[in-house]
């Protein structure tokens, strides 16, 4: 039998790439330059926050975003929960801790970050962006859950904002908008500001009339690509219904930051699968599966000064030279790296076709050759998605998790074929790293931009 079913990889919807991405300047509500230090006031997006962190923010500055971005509510929340949110949000404007500038403005981003023991830097452009079905003009790239589509409608339906931005990718094949960015960043920038952790975000709003014309002139022509906030698109679409309003409502966009897809500093890492709960038999089902598709190789992961997820991410990324390679770890074993010793494990060709090149992204082959045969339709009750490479060998060290899976980022020439194609990558087939914050810009919807 096939290891890949026509429904798994063919298209979602036909891209017929025809409408326009509408990408606007907009009046962003910041932190005054009185509210305290920008480092202590911005926080993650909602789903990576855990309780304990949302405690330790608060602690470095009552007004952090946190109060307003809130965790991700697991289950159903009380309403009061939503409503303090929406009640501090303008009692903090009220007081002037947030100001909305006067001026439809874009806001190019510069993060610097440390990843891998190297120093990088990506730019970003935050706007507006229209909101269109996906599959035209916004493109994604997978499902979603209702669990987390209904906490953020909730908050959104009482504070009438976007507080954590969407990541997109677009392309600028003319090089115009690179241009007036560079210009744009020789200027005194509205924040600069280094956080505890080594980042270090810098904000330029833009206001001249040529430099926006042209960043929304370059963006008409093509499409954008979620890349971070499947969720929170669906939300705002889910809102928009709601809300309604002229064309020019706020309603009818959300808050985005787009990265060009050629940024020296865009990361696509991985999400590792740690398998968990098996019985024996499939247990035993999946080993054979792994013999029968690959060798095994074992990894030396002493005489270096590298942590092991980092040894095994990089044994990883060697093996992965033009070929699958899956990074192994299971209780009480040495890592082994798996390489294909079959032919029916897909070989990766930047230069096929779009569903040849998402039947060897790791992601595809763990799910389709490995998971569904052995779990059928429940492998979201035996698979935990985590991207933290300690946290997933520590899983397995602890006997919460069977087997761990180390696999590669999505190269982004994939990525975008792909995508481009509207194939779905299974669940958690991309990091984004790093994540971008929320609290340096939001995006009021009540009336117009």
């Amino acid at each position: 039998m096939a290891p890949y079913t026509e429904e798994s990889i063919s298209p979602q919807t036909p891209q017929v790439h025809t409408r326009m991405v509408d990408f606007r300047p907009f009046r962003a509500v910041r932190y005054a330059s009185t509210a305290g230090a920008p480092a202590d006031l911005i926080c993650p997006p909602f789903d990576v926050i855990s309780p304990a962190q949302e405690r330790a923010l608060v602690a470095r500055n009552a007004h952090n975003m946190v109060k307003l971005e809130l965790t991700e509510a697991p289950g159903e929340a009380p309403a009061e929960r939503y409503a303090g949110a929406a009640a501090a949000f303008r009692e903090w404007q009220a007081a002037g801790i947030l100001q909305r500038d006067a001026t439809p403005a874009y806001y190019l981003l510069r993060q610097r970050f440390s990843s891998g023991g190297r120093e990088w830097e990506r730019a970003g452009i935050f706007g507006a962006l229209g909101l269109e079905q996906p599959g035209t003009g916004v493109l994604v790239h997978e499902d979603t859950a209702a669990g987390a589509k209904a906490d953020r409608l909730a908050l959104m339906r009482v504070a009438h904002a976007n507080f954590s931005p969407l990541m997109m990718l677009y392309r600028d094949p003319s090089g115009r908008i690179a241009d007036i960015r560079a210009r744009a960043v020789e200027r005194e920038p509205a924040v600069d500001f280094e956080t505890g952790d080594g980042e270090r975000y810098t904000l330029w709003p833009l206001t001249d009339a040529d430099g926006v014309d042209a960043i929304g002139a370059g963006l008409r022509s093509q499409p954008v690509y979620i890349a971070d906030g499947h969720h929170r698109y669906e939300t705002a679409l889910a809102y928009e219904r709601e809300a309604g309003g002229p064309p020019s409502a706020a309603s009818h966009y959300v808050l985005t930051c787009l990265i060009d897809f050629d940024d020296p500093g865009l990361l696509i890492m991985p999400y590792y699968r740690v398998v968990h709960g098996l019985a024996a038999a499939q247990l035993d089902e999946l080993r054979a599966l792994l013999a029968r598709y690959f060798a095994a190789a074992p990894v030396t992961m002493g005489g270096t000064n590298e942590a092991a997820p980092a040894i095994l991410d990089r044994a990883v990324s060697e093996a992965a030279q033009g070929q699958v390679a899956l990074g192994v770890v299971e209780p009480g074993k040495a890592p082994v790296i798996l390489t294909p010793a079959s032919g029916e494990v897909p070989v990766p060709d930047p230069g096929a076709g779009a569903e040849e090149q998402a039947r060897a992204v790791e992601a595809f082959v763990l799910q389709e050759m490995l998971f569904r045969p052995v779990m059928g339709e429940r492998v979201a009750e035996h698979v935990a998605y985590v991207h933290d490479g300690a946290q997933a060998l520590d899983m397995v060290a602890r006997g919460e998790g069977q087997i761990a899976f180390f696999i590669k980022g999505v190269p982004a020439p994939a990525f975008e074929a792909i995508v481009g194609a509207g194939i779905r990558l299974p669940r958690k087939s991309t990091f984004f790293h790093p994540k971008l914050p929320s609290g340096l810009v939001i995006n009021p919807l009540d009336g117009d931009l």
